[in-house]
């Protein structure tokens, strides 16, 4: 029974493991789900669809965005500044979302950007106005 309980447990422990490891915009804030370039509904508790526009919404400089990438393993594919507007196109293998591709055939699942203090991170990309 002792064993049984163990093997239980551990099942559990796994499951919210794998739950938090794939979920990590919700270490950077209140993920939000769009659709068609328009929230839908907060993603509230650790998991979130598959399939789904999700955006995370924070203040901070271009530093504090790269250290958000950083913090879920983000490997940047792209960077595109214009003006007061940054960019960014990255993989993380914490992010379950579907590949996106540059025109370029780079592939990307998380899309940060940048802009007068504020800051936008999504996966697979961003959705509404940033």
């Amino acid at each position: 029974m002792k064993t049984l309980c163990a093997v239980v447990i551990l099942f559990v422990a796994g499951l919210v493991g794998v739950a938090v490891w794939f979920s990590p915009l919700c270490g950077l804030g209140a993920p939000t789900a769009y659709d068609n370039n328009t929230p839908v509904s907060s993603l509230d508790g650790i998991c979130y669809p598959q399939g789904t526009l999700c955006r995370v919404d924070f203040s901070g400089d271009v530093g504090d965005m790269k250290n958000a990438l950083d913090s879920i393993l983000a490997v940047t594919v792209k960077e595109v500044e214009s003006g007061e507007l940054t960019i960014v196109y990255a993989y993380s293998p914490r992010v379950c979302a579907d590949m996106q591709y540059l025109s370029s055939g780079e592939a990307y699942n998380v899309m940060a950007a940048h802009s007068s203090g504020n800051i936008s991170i999504g996966t697979p990309m961003l959705s509404g106005c940033y």
